[in-house]
């Protein structure tokens, strides 16, 4: 049990500092950011109880608002991430599964992983920029940075999917 937890340790403070150190210096065309640490959330396995994915989201926002000076945006999004993802998760896997299914390509098939990621990608972005801009009055920065951000991360999502497959 300690060695699962070791490993979860040394994933989130390895996908927490990418993000930190590289991913968030990367902003397309002023809009798009890629948020890479969002893959540790969506890679536990499905029995992760939510107060265990709150805790991870809290931490893994908290690090990511503390190193890029943002007054609590991230945390806030991730934890609303964290709160559904296994409704989320439920949806888009076959009754039957293993509950210590991983989430992936391989596990779920290419199809069911990408939609699952991109469904919660796309929530993490929606409440992070409404919390950023702070109004709904202004819906179209909301939805381009959204839905240019979540294809950005998305791409690094498969790359990186495809790329540890094994």
């Amino acid at each position: 049990m300690t060695a699962i937890y070791l490993i979860r340790l040394r994933d989130f403070v390895l996908f927490t500092l990418v993000q930190v150190l590289i991913f968030a210096h990367i902003h397309l065309f002023g809009y798009a950011t890629a948020c890479i640490a969002l893959i540790f959330l969506l890679k536990l396995p499905r029995h992760t109880s939510r107060n265990e994915l709150l805790v991870w989201g809290f931490l893994m926002g908290l690090v990511i608002d503390v190193f890029g000076n943002t007054p609590g945006i991230h945390a806030a999004a991730t934890c609303a991430l964290a709160f559904v993802r296994n409704m989320v998760l439920e949806r888009f896997i076959p009754k039957g599964f293993a509950d210590d299914l991983v989430p992936g390509v391989k596990s779920i098939k290419a199809g069911r992983y990408i939609s699952y990621s991109s469904v919660c990608v796309l929530l993490f972005y929606i409440v992070l920029y409404l919390l950023e801009l702070f109004t709904v009055h202004y819906p179209l920065p909301l939805l381009i940075g959204a839905s240019l951000s979540t294809l950005l991360t998305m791409l690094f999502i498969i790359v990186a999917e495809f790329f540890t497959r094994k």
